[in-house]
Formats: C-alpha cells, sequence, structure tokens
C-alpha cells in the first residue's frame, strides 16, 4: 500500500494512520475512461472529484464569446474538480475533459464528506488540498495579470514539463491566453535563443 499513489501524495502533506488509509482509499473508485470522455459539463453540479493515476485532464470555460478558454491541466498525482460546484454542490462553471485515455481514482463529495467527519487526519488533508488550489489559483492570476505570454509559457513548462509533448499546442495557447501563431512565435525565439 506504501507505493500507492494517493498515498504517497498524502504522505508527502499529511501523516496518515493504517486506519485512516484504508477509509481514505475505500471512498475512491478507480475508473477508465477513453480520450475526449467529458466529465463535467458546465451548468451541471460537480459530485465527483478526480485524481488522475495515468493520462491528461483539461478544464475549461466558454467565454461570452463562445470561445474555450483553458484554466488548468491535470496529470498524473493531481487532483481536479471544479472546486467551487464539488464543494458547494452548485451548478459547475467549467468544464472538464479527458485530454488522453486516463485512469482515475474517483470519489462522491457525500463519500469525501463521511470520510471528512470521519478522520481528522483526511479533513487536515482536504483543507491543504484545498489551500493549494486556491493558491494555484491566485498565482495563477497574477501570472496572467503581471507576466508576457512568454514568460508565462517559461513558467508552464518549468512546472509540467511533459505538457509540450501530451498537450495540443492550441490547447497550450487557449492557456496562455494567446493565438497558436504567437505561441509558435514564443516556441521559435527560446529554441533559437
Amino acid at each position: 500500500m506504501e507505493n500507492h499513489p494517493l498515498i504517497e501524495v498524502i504522505n508527502k502533506t499529511t501523516p496518515f494512520e493504517e486506519e485512516d488509509i484504508r477509509l481514505f482509499l475505500s471512498v475512491f473508485e478507480e475508473k477508465k475512461f477513453k480520450k475526449n470522455t467529458l466529465l463535467l459539463e458546465a451548468g451541471k453540479t460537480a459530485h465527483e472529484a478526480f485524481f488522475v493515476t495515468k493520462g491528461a485532464l483539461r478544464q475549461y470555460y466558454i467565454n461570452e464569446e463562445g470561445h474555450e478558454r483553458v484554466c488548468y491541466f491535470a496529470f498524473e498525482n493531481e487532483f481536479l474538480t471544479d472546486l467551487e460546484s464539488f464543494s458547494r454542490q452548485i451548478p459547475a462553471t467549467s468544464f472538464i475533459i479527458t485530454q488522453e485515455e486516463t485512469t482515475c481514482l474517483v470519489t462522491s463529495c457525500v463519500n469525501l464528506a463521511n470520510a471528512m467527519r470521519a478522520s481528522e487526519n483526511i479533513a487536515t488533508f482536504f483543507k491543504v488540498i484545498v489551500e493549494n488550489v486556491a493558491t494555484e489559483s491566485m498565482r495563477r492570476t497574477k501570472s496572467l495579470l503581471s507576466f508576457s505570454p512568454e514568460k508565462q509559457f517559461l513558467e508552464l513548462i518549468q512546472e509540467k514539463p511533459q505538457i509540450l509533448q501530451r498537450i495540443p499546442q492550441r490547447y497550450i495557447a487557449q492557456y496562455l491566453g494567446i493565438a497558436p501563431e504567437s505561441l509558435s512565435r514564443i516556441r521559435k525565439r527560446l529554441i533559437q535563443s
């Protein structure tokens, strides 16, 4: 059980007793999804949270002009859900789709809430996860408002080096808020320098 990817992530933040580990793993179910499977649709309530064990997820919004805007990519050992929808059980504003064939550990809001009530360690772990999501969201907003697309791109590939091999350029461009052609020019400049 020590090699379990979810337990490895937990052990980095919160000490779990054997009993907590068993309880926590019991609220997750492994599910395999084909590429381009829609896991969450805007307007529907997020009843599930996903922990990626293999594959990649893309979270995006549709803006007022009807264009897709990517806000997050989740790879192995990362959690993803529409946090506001999941925690408040209100309609989601984002979509989540599998970017490649993906395996996730999936838990429901109800099961997770029960586990958090039953174990202080599980509650603490999820508090840390939520704090990390909030911190990441603030960092992302600062990056969008303060940095050039080139600097944002460098930051992204530093955080998620596998992204260039696994995510089509158009989605990376959407994430950066630029046209795919602009991203091509940035990549060319970086290669030449």
